[in-house]
């Protein structure tokens, strides 16, 4: 193990830039063996590769029953006592099957739809608290609280209890291997808030059909199949609402984060989404590919020995697809470092990426993230004409975080028309 490569994703330099710490490893092949945080892990490099993992029935999510001890010890420790992790995204057929069936049933593309009103209010109102000629923090008034209050309202979580469902939530999805206790004491603290909200919602449940709208549809729709149809536990259901809120508010926050960022950062970007705003939904796909909001996906766990990339990857041994480094495989993407909206357009060997997943666990919630992005820069656009940063990009700080690639905070400066 002394001779592999060691990524340390707690690292300064891999949090700032995972991409040049990770480029060199390209060189070694589509799939290359690492030390991850202490742990030996097939890191997939190469899109195809990443393809047949995300796709591959003999790939299993499963890590409690399907790793080795060393990835129980780095990556699985406590996660069942806290009751948070026994999720679709970490389970196999048929349980996963049944679980994305419960939830899907929110996201479809005409209940998404009908959020954009909705949504497009909460922009608007957040972008009415910014200063009419003056600096602002981007994350923390704007990209932050945009996917939370949706999310938020989408379980049912009161609006007192928002910020403590967002510091702990903060706290779990970014500590990293350095931060067990903590990492342990915050998720105690979402799943007992989680499992309070279930409590209240159960009380209060008639016998209304559902409506997207309401704020209590996603949590009230699986309370009612676990209580009415016997189909989750109590577990599954707190672990689930932990799903939808950290896959609902993280990775659209850094989505929006991220993007912005890109656009401010060299000015012409943004001078040329201004000029061509009907390209907007290009440029949010080309941000999803360039600086993906989520680095790296759950780790696989092969069910028998199989041949990846050239290489032959034992039953049980940890298979990490990363997103930083497959969204930028030159076999795929021609000059893959550059900023291009409209590649896929131009090249249908280019089109796609692979940041909202593939296959069985392809993101139910996508739809929604790129209509959320897509509300947070019309509104931006019109109501900012004046938006440029306020501190050089090398001086902004990034999230910590083995799995999420996102700002701590984005300074900008901001006029907005009087009246």
């Amino acid at each position: 193990m002394s001779d592999l490569p060691v990524l340390n994703t707690s690292d300064p330099d891999y949090t700032r830039d995972p991409y040049a710490v990770l480029a060199p490893l390209r060189e070694k092949g589509p799939v290359v063996r690492v030390v991850l945080d202490g742990l030996p892990v097939w890191l997939v490099v190469g899109h195809d590769e990443a393809v047949q993992v995300l796709s591959s029935p003999r790939m299993s999510n499963d890590g409690i029953r399907n790793s080795g001890p060393g990835a129980r010890a780095v990556f699985w420790t406590g996660a069942m006592q806290r009751g948070l992790q026994s999720h679709m995204g970490r389970l196999d057929p048929p349980d996963h099957t049944r679980l994305r069936r419960l939830v899907q049933q929110a996201f479809t593309p005409r209940r998404v739809a009908a959020l954009e009103p909705w949504i497009r209010r909460i922009a608007r109102d957040l972008i009415a608290g910014f200063p009419v000629n003056g600096e602002v923090d981007l994350i923390g008034s704007f990209a932050a609280p945009l996917p939370i209050t949706v999310i938020a309202e989408l379980l049912g979580i009161e609006p007192e209890e928002r910020a403590d469902f967002r510091r702990w939530a903060d706290l779990y999805l970014h500590s990293d291997e350095t931060q067990a206790e903590l990492m342990a004491e915050a998720g105690g603290k979402v799943g007992a808030l989680l499992a309070g909200l279930l409590a209240r919602r159960r009380a209060g449940l008639g016998d209304a059909p559902l409506d997207v709208a309401h704020e209590g549809t996603l949590t009230d729709g699986l309370i009612r199949a676990r209580d009415q149809e016997d189909r989750l536990d109590e577990r599954e259901l707190v672990s689930l609402c932990f799903l939808l809120l950290g896959a609902g508010y993280d990775t659209t926050l850094n989505l929006i984060g991220n993007a912005a960022l890109l656009l401010l950062s060299e000015p012409g970007r943004l001078r040329a989404l201004r000029a061509a705003p009907g390209t907007l939904a290009e440029v949010i796909e080309e941000v999803l590919r360039l600086d993906p909001p989520v680095k790296a996906v759950f780790l696989r766990y092969p069910l028998e020995d199989t041949e990846l990339g050239g290489v032959r990857v034992l039953a049980g041994e940890p298979v990490m697809v990363h997103f930083s480094v497959v969204s930028r495989d030159p076999r795929r993407y021609s000059d893959p470092d550059a900023y291009v909206p409209g590649r896929a357009a131009a090249s249908r060997t280019e089109a796609g990426h692979l940041t909202f997943g593939h296959g069985l666990h392809y993101c139910l919630g996508a739809p929604l993230a790129r209509l959320e992005a897509r509300v947070a820069f019309e509104e931006l656009l019109r109501a900012c004409p004046g938006l440029a940063l306020a501190e050089p990009v090398e001086k902004l700080r990034w999230q910590p975080s083995r799995l999420f690639r996102g700002l701590a905070a984005l300074p900008v400066h901001v006029e907005r028309p009087v009246g």
